[in-house]
């Protein structure tokens, strides 16, 4: 295969060049760009997962870590059916395609973003904080779940409480029963 910056330049240049970037740096696998707004690192995992990667920041990079390639589109809102269902590249073929697909991606969807757009930004960092506090909450809610079922087998209905009572309004129908079973159980006793 080429040199992965070679392709990248060839296929990403003029998308980047006309959004005011210019490459500052560039190793086998890895090139960097930057505009007056942004920085763009594009990659290839060539060594283990084989996956092409581009990672969009802030050029004062206030937030981090970089913006992946998925964030990115989903933030512009590129329709579901556009968006690439995997980033791993294991021929120069299938870098360039990808690459394709990327480059006409931003080049249609994430303009703004290159830009620098402060309400495109703005809607991609508050995208980000939802998907993390909502895997938070699926993670509490999953954990207080397993421990609440082990809790449940074992007959032991003040761990199922303690588990259950802060994610309460998260149950389903059955563990809100359980819930409701163990608090009874308890008060009665």
């Amino acid at each position: 295969m080429s040199e992965f910056t070679l392709i990248a330049d060839e296929i990403l240049g003029a998308t980047l060049t006309g959004h005011g970037f210019v490459r500052i740096a560039k190793e086998p696998d890895l090139a960097m760009y930057e505009s007056t707004a942004c920085k763009l690192a594009v990659g290839h995992d060539s060594q283990r997962s084989s996956e092409v990667f581009i990672g969009l920041n802030r050029r004062d990079a206030a937030r981090g870590p970089d913006f992946g390639f998925d964030e990115v589109i989903r933030a512009s809102s590129v329709p579901a059916c556009l968006q690439p269902t995997g980033y791993a590249a294991r021929d120069e073929r299938s870098v360039r395609q990808l690459l394709e697909i990327m480059a006409k991606l931003l080049a249609t969807y994430c303009v703004p973003l290159l830009r620098g757009d402060e309400g495109a930004w703005s809607r991609l960092v508050t995208q980000r904080d939802a998907e993390a506090a909502r895997y938070a909450t699926e993670n509490r809610l999953r954990l207080a779940l397993n421990g609440a079922t082990e809790a449940w087998h074992a007959k032991d209905l003040a761990t199922v409480v303690k588990f259950l009572d802060p994610v309460r309004t998260m149950l389903g129908t059955a563990d809100r029963a359980k819930l409701e079973y163990a608090e009874r159980k308890l008060h009665d006793a």
